[in-house]
């Protein structure tokens, strides 16, 4: 794992704070980001560097939405079904500072499997099980940093 500060990259402009996050990973990486294209987690990844395809990720972030988890049960078998579908290379964790943890599968596995719970789906959205992740802690930053490198 390793850790980059980019708040210098961060948007000027209020923007909801995913959004945010992924226009200073793309500004980081050299990519003018346009719009949020709300690509599936199968179909494409958020950033797209040569062969690093990354998925950015902010406090309190939902893995997958409840309805593509219709039938799963369990954490372990929502896990499976992202992990081997996914885009996705690498997952970016961008925390409130800006420092952005990019993490391979098996690292964002165990972050997951650490700070992760399964929630439901509200009815209106189907009410499916869903992983999310908890909201940024300090115990959470000690634990990214104790594993991160200086990029």
């Amino acid at each position: 794992m390793t850790k980059s500060n980019i708040l210098e990259y961060a948007p000027k402009q209020l923007v909801a704070n995913g959004d945010s996050r992924e226009w200073a990973v793309c500004a980081y990486y050299g990519i003018d980001r346009i719009s949020h294209d709300h690509t599936t987690y199968a179909a494409g990844s958020d950033t797209n560097v040569g062969d690093l395809h990354i998925s950015v990720k902010s406090s309190g972030f939902t893995l997958m939405s409840g309805y593509l988890c219709k039938g799963l049960k369990t954490f372990d078998e929502i896990w499976k079904l992202y992990k081997s579908t996914t885009h996705s290379n690498r997952v970016g964790y961008v925390d409130k500072e800006f420092n952005l943890f990019l993490m391979n599968i098996e690292e964002f596995e165990e972050f997951l499997y650490t700070f992760g719970r399964i929630e439901r789906e509200s009815a209106k959205n189907g009410g499916g099980l869903k992983i999310r992740c908890r909201k940024e802690s300090q115990k959470m930053l000690r634990w990214l940093n104790a594993r991160a490198v200086p990029a």
